[in-house]
């Protein structure tokens, strides 16, 4: 069935581009004679070269869907339902005769139909189907919907739904299957999103497995306010990946927000440096342990910075955002800083950590590790692993060890106030020479960009420069830009 109605659609689409009949032997089953159906979409479509604003709140236009037959006749005698879609993005309809996204056809014609359509990008085309759906009360009596009814009204051997696949829903009044036949629209062009869009403002992206394209600018010029493509700035790269900001988003009341993201790479991306610009940014949108990435992605370098370039201009990496505790207990807070460079300071470093088994559960001096069953993780199930866990994090001195050992992350404690605030941070990756058993009291102030995992938020330092210890000798890097930076390689170049 699933093959038969996708050849049947790609057929109806090729006969409507083309201007031509389909050879289908099958037509005495369709409703009517549909063989195809026309949308005509009214209102500013925009232009490959000039196209419309990428849009979460949706750009009205007004439709008119007719029905065909295969001699190209309009289907006069057709009074049913045609199911409203766009791709890429979302569509509400609004108007009379509609019922979600369904629009009710008089005499073959359906016009003045009012749409929405929100989170399209790229070249986007509204999509008439003919499905056979005949949607009514799914209550109506005495005469319930055929779909609903115990009959088997169309003899085929399969009574309602869900088993008679010509059933759209239980309130289908119809165990037709429909025509399957399909039309779309002119193209609409929207222009592409900007990485908040990407985020959505929100814990989740609304384009989750979406593969979107971020624009970006060629040169490191500020842009027009009503310019949309802004400077996208790569701020830090690891052997999986690569972050970057946008550096131009002033999407939350004049403040940027929900302006960062992650690439998940496989490996470290060629070709790319901190500081370069991107001119463009494409991938497929994903939610991973609560954070919103690209995953396979696709770049190009627009502007490869080089120190002292006089071309390539200063580098674009802005300071980081300083998280205290009224920002970490603030989940909206932590969000909008999500894979962007961000700061602790004077942080607590844990004096209670060690490799041995928390005896009973309860963390003690040289004894941290609550994976009791050696799998190498924290069975979070309100079990005694969690319970043991939670001990640790309550408690400012200590820091659960199997975090340590298999991904080199530390629990530190944020400096003021009573309340809790603890964060994550991952010394290992820049500091081969921290000792995670030290007992002796010490502060540190962390750099680095923030990732999400679970619950838990962890700050990652891209170089030793963005992890100093009070007392060392360091000297904490106030602006991101000017350390941990990497210069071309030959073979860059």
């Amino acid at each position: 069935m699933r093959s038969r109605r996708a050849r049947l659609i790609l057929l109806a689409a090729l006969a409507h581009g083309c201007g031509e009949v389909i050879p289908d032997a099958t037509q005495a089953d369709r409703a009517g004679g549909v063989a195809w159906v026309r949308v005509t979409a009214a209102g500013a479509r925009g232009a490959l070269d000039a196209p419309l604003p990428f849009s979460s709140n949706g750009v009205p236009f007004t439709v008119r869907v007719e029905v065909y037959s295969r001699t190209n006749a309009l289907v006069t005698g057709f009074n049913g339902w045609v199911a409203l879609s766009v791709s890429p993005g979302l569509i509400s309809v609004r108007g009379a005769d509609t019922l979600g996204n369904y629009v009710r056809l008089t005499n073959g014609v359906a016009d003045n139909v009012e749409v929405s359509v929100s989170r399209g990008y790229g070249e986007a085309r509204i999509w008439a189907e003919e499905s056979g759906y005949v949607p009514v009360s799914p209550t109506r009596a005495p005469d319930p919907p055929a779909c609903a009814d115990g009959l088997d009204n169309d003899g085929d051997g399969f009574v309602d739904y869900p088993a008679d696949l010509g059933c759209a829903a239980a309130n289908d009044d119809t165990e037709r299957a429909g025509s399957y036949a399909v039309g779309a629209s002119e193209p609409i062009y929207f222009d592409t999103p900007q990485i908040a869009d990407v985020q959505g403002r929100s814990a989740l992206s609304p384009l989750v497995d979406e593969r979107v394209t971020v624009r970006g600018r060629l040169n490191n010029a500020p842009p027009d306010a009503s310019d949309p493509r802004h400077r996208l700035v790569v701020t830090q790269i690891n052997n999986s990946g690569f972050y970057v900001t946008d550096i131009d988003d002033q999407s939350c009341n004049g403040a940027p927000c929900y302006n960062s993201i992650y690439s998940f790479n496989f490996r470290a991306p060629d070709g790319m440096r901190p500081c370069d610009l991107l001119s463009t940014l494409t991938g497929s949108v994903a939610e991973f342990v609560n954070t919103t990435q690209f995953s396979q992605p696709g770049f190009q370098v627009g502007l490869a910075w080089r120190p002292n370039d006089a071309v390539a201009g200063a580098c674009l990496i802005p300071d980081a955002a300083e998280i205290d505790r009224a920002v970490l207990a603030d989940e909206a807070a932590m969000e909008r800083l999500e894979s962007g460079l961000v700061r602790v300071r004077d942080v607590t470093l844990p004096t209670m950590m060690g490799p041995g088994v928390a005896p009973n559960g309860v963390p003690m001096p040289g004894a941290t590790n609550c994976d009791r069953n050696n799998d190498g993780r924290i069975t979070f199930d309100n079990g005694p692993e969690e319970q043991c866990a939670e001990a640790c994090a309550a408690d400012a001195r200590c820091s659960e060890w199997s975090s340590w050992a298999r991904y080199g992350q530390i629990t530190v404690t944020l400096a003021g106030g009573a309340a809790a605030g603890r964060i994550a941070v991952s010394p290992r990756t820049v500091d081969p020479n921290f000792d995670p058993e030290n007992t002796t009291p010490r502060t540190a102030t962390v750099t680095g960009t923030l990732q999400q995992v679970g619950p838990n938020w962890i700050v990652s330092p891209r170089c030793g420069a963005d992890f100093v210890i009070s007392g060392d000798g360091q000297t904490v890097c106030e602006h991101p830009r000017d350390c941990c930076l990497q210069e071309r390689s030959i073979g860059d170049e």
